[in-house]
Parts: structure tokens; sequence; C-alpha cells
């Protein structure tokens, strides 16, 4: 009896965990679709080390890392955040643009 209740627990485990994990979503955004008002904006490219992209670009406004091996870092500029790994830029990602001001005081309307 105990070996029963035991398997019949065991399966509705396993039930259980493969159900969860099927139900999974993931959702993937292209590069491209990212951020598209800012697509045509001049950026760091790959392969650029650290001081050409503050030459060209300025200091950022905040930095991180380097962590891991090999080592990753980055910096944050008002419309990219730039990645390093050692002195080179392996890629530079767009943000999202804030909302207007007109935008968040609009009142939303119902349809």
């Amino acid at each position: 009896m105990k070996i029963l209740t035991l398997l019949t627990a065991t399966a509705m485990t396993a039930a259980l965990a493969m159900s969860s994990a099927t139900q999974a979503d993931t959702l993937e955004v292209s590069v491209s679709k990212q951020a598209p008002e800012l697509q045509n904006i001049s950026r760091p490219h790959n392969g650029m080390d650290k001081a050409d992209v503050e030459r060209v670009f300025g200091s950022p406004f905040a930095m991180s890392g380097p962590v891991g091996e090999p080592t990753i870092s980055s910096w944050s500029y008002d419309k990219f955040t730039v990645y390093f790994e050692g002195n080179t830029v392996l890629h530079s990602v767009l943000k999202k643009a804030a909302p207007s001001e007109a935008e968040q005081e609009a009142p939303a309307t119902a349809e």
C-alpha cells in the first residue's frame, strides 16, 4: 500500500512539473522593433574601444562592472547602454523613449 501511495505521489508530482513547464510563454522582440523612434541615432558599434566611445559620445552617466570572466561591463547613456567585453564594445542597446508629459497626462479613453 505504501509503494502504491508513493508511486501515485511521484506520478502526480511529475505531471505537475511537466504541466507548469509547458505553460511558460516566451516573448521575443527583434532588435529592429525595439525603440523604433531611436533606430537612426548614432551609437557605439561593435569593436570600438572604451576610449573611442568616451571620445565620441562623452562620459556615461553610469558605469557598472566589470563582472565575470571574460569581464563584462556596461556604460549607460540617455538613449542607449553600451556593453563591453574587456575594453571592446560588444553591443549597444537602445532604451525606449520616456513618454512625453502630454502623453503621461492624457486621460485614457474608454471605447
